[in-house]
């Protein structure tokens, strides 16, 4: 079934399943995650339980983190024409990343100009919530899939599951179909 993002309803999308599907039965690890839009872009909100042994860099609050994918982080991928695709990370710790791709893995900007609206809070000692505001001038023209991923206590999780040995996000044939409206 296509997800349709029309202004003001949000999508939601639960990650509970590690990335090839299989029955995930810690139940420490999830992650929530919702998409609106605005007039200046898509709000991507992600929420995730606090782990006692939760990986965070040692960077301030609210900094873009390459490699942040080494971390507690969920990520959201937005996929449009061909194989062109943008990857939003926000970890654990508050901090975020954002890479766009030309092609499967070709990473063809890293926005390391980019400043985003971030705001993150750790609600009841019990969980972690990030949100972020992705202006559309970043967000790949027609887009036509999306996919949702978490890397919690090193362990891979994914919102729609894709194939592999191992876990390969950068797979953005295998996203559900999603689109703006």
């Amino acid at each position: 079934m296509p997800l349709l993002l029309h202004q003001p309803k949000e999508v939601c999308l639960k990650i509970e399943h590690f990335w090839d599907g299989s029955l995930n039965m810690d139940e420490r690890l999830w992650a929530d995650v919702s998409l609106s839009q605005n007039k200046q872009g898509i709000v991507i909100t992600a929420l995730s339980p606090i782990l006692a042994d939760q990986n965070i860099p040692q960077f301030p609050l609210g900094t873009r983190v390459d490699g942040l994918w080494n971390h507690d982080v969920v990520e959201v991928f937005f996929v449009g024409p061909g194989h062109q695709y943008l990857e939003i990370e926000l970890g654990a710790g508050g901090h975020f990343l954002v890479l766009g791709f030309d092609s499967i893995r070709h990473c063809s900007d890293t926005f390391e100009s980019l400043d985003p609206h971030l705001v993150f809070d750790r609600t009841d000692g019990q969980k972690w919530k990030s949100e972020v505001l992705i202006p559309y001038k970043i967000i790949p023209e027609n887009i036509r899939a999306l996919n949702a991923f978490a890397i919690l206590n090193h362990q891979f999780l994914a919102y729609a599951p894709v194939p592999g040995d191992k876990p390969d996000f950068h797979q953005p044939d295998r996203f559900p179909f999603f689109t703006l409206q």
